[in-house]
């Protein structure tokens, strides 16, 4: 993907001792063949969005070494478990993290080789490692280069995590695939400032981001496309946006299929057009069925029985419910899983999620969790009377919680709350109580 650039054009600016730096593609390359990569079995990279983080992924996915991407933000017992669920026996990143995870690094020999293995978002009881490979995710990228084209005059803006599919492909790949210029985020807390400082043409965000970036006005005149991902956007920040002269793309897709599988071409950013490699169905129910040979994980990392129930018959079941319009263009309606979609593109596994809640709350309340039209989170409760309170108990329970999964809002319904026979909540009903 490198190497078919012009090898003389821009392929990443970036800052370094307080100057703005850049690199051709051709440097690139170079940077990339004399970074030293040390044989191991499988090498959890920290992706911090640093250049040398980005060298270290491509440089050892070049040598054909296994790589785990890490989050050096995530709780250490998370990070252990992932290290050892992954086979990790080598570490890179910031050395005090690199030396207190030691001691977690594991003893067994991969099962795979020359791999990249991405861990889902959401609840680690959710969570789960993704076999990809370099083939499936430069696909995923052609198919967002071919459906949404850059070219050498653009900067793509790169602001979201590495071990994020949606980041390492839409901030990376995205722009790689088409001889773009990509600009590494400064620091999270430079955002304020990095649209003023690279002067980016696009930028790939998850909805909270573009809400931030909406409600304080920092985009830059240059900036013309935002491809948001990853959760539901607010509609007074579409307009926003739209009125600031930026065009907005929805992308809709998993980890298990190596970033997107489709993408809102036309004015409505919720109607969307199927990726050219990538076929979808509909089951009797709703449930998105996804064909997409050539950005299909590989299963799931010493998980045969989750690829089993994830992949039957060459179709990835993604668990979200869909339409077609009668212009053939996909609408998410939702999902049939029991996991909530944050702004900031995190999950809530909500059986782990209300479990921990019902804790707090006590016995025999009728309640559930669901997502206001803000995209907060919303405790709802069924059999309601006038007096009910369980404010106290929600604030124990938030400061239990990342700020992001805390409850935001809570309503009370006089009447019992919609349920299946089997007594599981009917959540997109649900939804509807809410609207009305």
């Amino acid at each position: 993907m490198l190497a078919s650039q012009k090898q003389d054009s821009i392929s990443l600016l970036f800052e370094e001792g307080g100057e703005k730096k850049s690199l051709t593609y051709g440097e690139l390359i170079e940077r990339i063949r004399s970074f030293p990569v040390e044989p191991h079995g499988c090498v959890g990279i920290f992706a911090d969005g640093t250049l040398a983080s980005l060298l270290a992924v491509f440089a050892y996915a070049s040598k054909g070494i296994q790589i785990a991407l890490l989050s050096p933000l995530d709780d250490p017992r998370v990070l252990v478990r992932q290290i050892q669920a992954a086979d990790v026996d080598f570490l890179l990143g910031p050395k005090p993290l690199v030396e207190g995870l030691q001691p977690a690094l594991s003893k067994r020999s991969p099962i795979t080789s020359g791999k990249m293995l991405f861990f889902t978002s959401g609840t680690t009881s959710s969570n789960k490692a993704v076999i990809l490979s370099e083939k499936s995710l430069c696909a995923a990228a052609y198919n967002g280069s071919y459906s949404l084209p850059l070219s050498e005059h653009d900067t793509l803006y790169a602001c979201l995590p590495l071990n994020h599919v949606f980041g390492f492909v839409c901030s990376y790949l995205w722009g790689f695939s088409c001889g773009a210029k990509v600009a590494l985020c400064r620091g999270l807390k430079s955002f304020f400032s990095d649209f003023s400082y690279y002067r980016p043409t696009v930028a790939s965000l998850v909805p909270q981001m573009a809400s931030f970036l909406c409600v304080h006005r920092l985009y830059n005149p240059e900036l013309g496309l935002i491809l948001i991902g990853a959760g539901d956007c607010p509609s007074n920040v579409l307009n926003g946006l739209k009125s600031a002269g930026v065009r907005v793309s929805f992308g809709y897709g998993l980890t298990e299929t190596s970033s997107g599988v489709a993408l809102s071409l036309g004015d409505d950013p919720y109607a969307m057009s199927v990726c050219t490699d990538d076929r979808v169905l509909l089951s009797e129910d709703g449930e998105i069925l996804l064909d997409c040979p050539t950005c299909l994980m590989e299963g799931y990392y010493r998980d045969e029985e989750s690829t089993k129930a994830a992949i039957v018959d060459g179709l990835l079941h993604t668990g979200d419910l869909g339409k077609f319009d009668e212009k053939g263009l996909l609408h998410i309606i939702g999902r049939k899983k029991d996991v909530l979609v944050l702004g900031d593109g995190t999950k809530i596994f909500l059986p782990e999620y209300e479990g921990r809640l019902s804790s707090y709350l006590g016995p025999d309340k009728d309640f559930a969790v669901t997502l206001n039209k803000k995209g907060q989170v919303t405790l709802c409760f069924g059999k309601s009377k006038l007096g009910d309170n369980c404010a106290n108990a929600v604030l124990s329970f938030n400061e239990s919680c990342p700020r992001s999964q805390r409850i935001a809002e809570t309503c009370y319904f006089p009447d019992p709350l919609p349920r299946t026979q089997t007594g599981k909540i009917k959540r997109w009903q649900l939804l509807d109580m809410l609207n009305d």
